[in-house]
C-alpha cells in the first residue's frame, strides 16, 4: 500500500502590540483601537515571511485572495489566506502549526476558534513564564548576565512609586530614558532631560504605574546607530542566530523602518563603527544568555535590539537594549531582501501611519512615480506595497528599492 506523505505548514497571523495582550493575560482581551487598525491594515504582512505552502489567517479570505492575485506574477507568494468563514487547507494530510507574530492568551483563543474549522491545527498551551520573559525585567536580567561585555553601562533600575522616581531623577542630573515594562517598537518610552519632571511627564508616569505597576529608568546614551540580532529558539534549549538587521527610529524612539541590504553589507555598516570580533563576541554571548533564559519554554522567533553609542567618545556596543519575544520587523527585512530584491540593489522597508485618505493618496502618488522594475524575478528599483492600500488605510507597509 502506498503511504501518504504528510507535510507541515504554518498558519501565520499578524498581531502587533502583543506585549500588552501578554500583560492583560486574558483570552478575551480587546486591543486598543489603534492596534486593531494596524492589525487590520497590515494583516497580510505574513505573505512576505511565510514559506511556500503556508497560510495566513485573515478576516476576509476573499479580499486577501484578490490582493494576492493583483501582485506581479514574478513576486506573487505561494501562501493561501484562510478565515473563519473560509477555512480550508490544500490537502487533508497537511499538519498545521499556529504561527502568530507573538504569543499571548488572546491570540491562542483566536486560533482556537479557527481550529473548530481546521481540526489538524496545532496550538501550544500558554505558560505564565512567557509573561515574565516578555517584560523588560528579563532584558535587564540578560544585560546583567552580560557583565563581561558591558563595561561602562549602567543597569536599568525599576520603580513603583512616583515619589521615588522624582527623587532619583533629581539625583541623576543627566538625560534619562524611562520605559514601561510591556511595550514594543519604541512605544512606552519617554526621554527625561530635566532634573525636575514637568506636568506632562508626571502624568505619563502616573498612567504607566497605574496600568503596569512599575517602570524602568536608565541613562540616555549618545547613540550612533540602532541595530538588532535576530534569533530562533527551538523550544528544546537551542537558540541560533539568523542574521543582523539595521533599523531607524523617530526622535521619540518609535520604529520607522529597516535597511534592506545583504547580510555582508549590513555587517560592514556595523563593523565601520566597532571591531568585527566585538560583534561576533556579542552575538555568541547574547545567544548563550538567551538559551539559558528561554530554555525549553519558548519556541519561535525572537530578536534583541542593540545600539552603537559613544562611550567617552569611542563607539561601543550596547548588547541588550530590548528583548522582543516574537517575530520582528528586522526578521521581516531579512526575508524581504532575500525574496524580493535584486542582489545588486538595496532599499528600505518602512511602516508608516497617516490619516485615512492621506495614506491612500501618498500610495497612489508614489506608485505612479516609482513603478517597480523587475529583473530576473526580483525588484531592481521602485516602490512596492506589501499590503493592500485603500481610502480607509492608515498604516502602510512597503519597500522602496534603489
Amino acid at each position: 500500500m502506498q503511504s501518504t506523505k504528510t507535510s507541515t505548514h504554518k498558519i501565520h497571523c499578524f498581531n502587533p502590540g502583543h506585549e500588552t495582550a501578554v500583560l492583560a493575560g486574558k483570552a478575551n482581551y480587546t486591543p486598543a483601537a489603534i492596534v486593531r487598525k494596524m492589525t487590520s491594515d497590515l494583516e497580510l504582512l505574513p505573505l512576505w515571511y511565510g514559506e511556500a505552502g503556508d497560510y495566513v489567517f485573515v478576516d476576509d479570505a476573499a479580499v486577501a485572495t484578490d490582493f494576492i492575485s493583483s501582485i506581479i506574477p514574478a513576486l506573487r507568494p505561494d501562501i493561501t489566506p484562510v478565515s473563519l468563514s473560509s477555512a480550508t487547507v490544500k490537502t487533508a494530510s497537511d499538519s498545521l502549526e499556529a504561527a502568530p507574530w507573538g504569543w499571548s492568551p488572546h491570540i491562542i483563543r483566536r486560533f482556537e476558534t479557527l481550529r473548530t474549522r481546521i481540526p489538524t491545527l496545532s496550538i501550544p498551551q500558554w505558560s505564565d513564564t512567557l509573561t515574565v520573559l516578555t517584560g523588560r525585567r528579563t532584558a535587564a536580567d540578560c544585560l546583567n548576565r552580560l557583565s563581561a561585555i558591558t563595561e561602562g553601562l549602567t543597569m536599568p533600575q525599576f520603580f513603583s512609586e512616583i515619589s521615588e522616581i522624582c527623587r532619583f531623577v533629581k539625583q541623576q542630573n543627566r538625560p534619562l530614558i524611562i520605559k514601561t515594562p510591556y511595550s514594543s517598537s519604541g512605544r512606552g518610552v519617554r526621554r527625561i532631560n530635566d532634573a525636575t519632571l514637568d506636568v506632562q511627564t508626571l502624568r505619563w508616569i502616573s498612567g504607566a504605574l497605574r496600568k503596569q505597576q512599575y517602570v524602568s529608568i536608565e541613562p540616555a546614551l549618545d547613540k550612533i546607530m540602532d541595530f538588532a540580532m535576530e534569533f530562533e529558539a527551538d523550544g528544546a534549549g537551542c537558540v541560533v542566530c539568523r542574521g543582523l538587521s539595521v533599523f531607524d527610529t523617530s526622535d521619540d524612539g518609535a520604529y520607522t523602518g529597516n535597511l534592506l541590504q545583504s547580510q555582508t553589507a549590513l555587517m560592514q555598516l556595523v563593523a565601520a563603527q566597532v571591531a568585527t570580533e566585538d560583534i561576533d563576541r556579542v552575538c555568541e554571548s547574547v545567544r548563550a544568555v538567551l538559551e539559558k533564559k528561554t530554555g525549553c519554554v519558548y519556541r519561535g522567533s525572537l530578536g534583541v535590539d542593540m545600539m552603537i553609542y559613544r562611550r567617552d567618545g569611542v563607539p561601543a556596543i550596547h548588547p541588550f537594549v530590548e528583548l522582543n519575544l516574537r517575530r520582528t520587523m528586522g526578521q521581516v527585512s531579512i526575508n524581504l531582501f532575500d525574496r524580493l530584491l535584486h542582489p545588486d540593489s538595496q532599499g528600505r522597508f518602512a511602516i508608516t501611519c497617516q490619516a485615512a485618505g492621506e495614506a491612500y493618496a501618498t500610495h497612489l502618488r508614489t506608485a505612479a512615480e516609482h513603478t517597480p522594475v523587475i529583473e530576473n524575478g526580483k525588484i531592481r528599483s521602485g516602490y512596492f506595497s506589501l499590503c493592500p492600500v485603500n481610502a480607509d488605510t492608515r498604516y502602510r507597509a512597503f519597500i522602496v528599492v534603489e
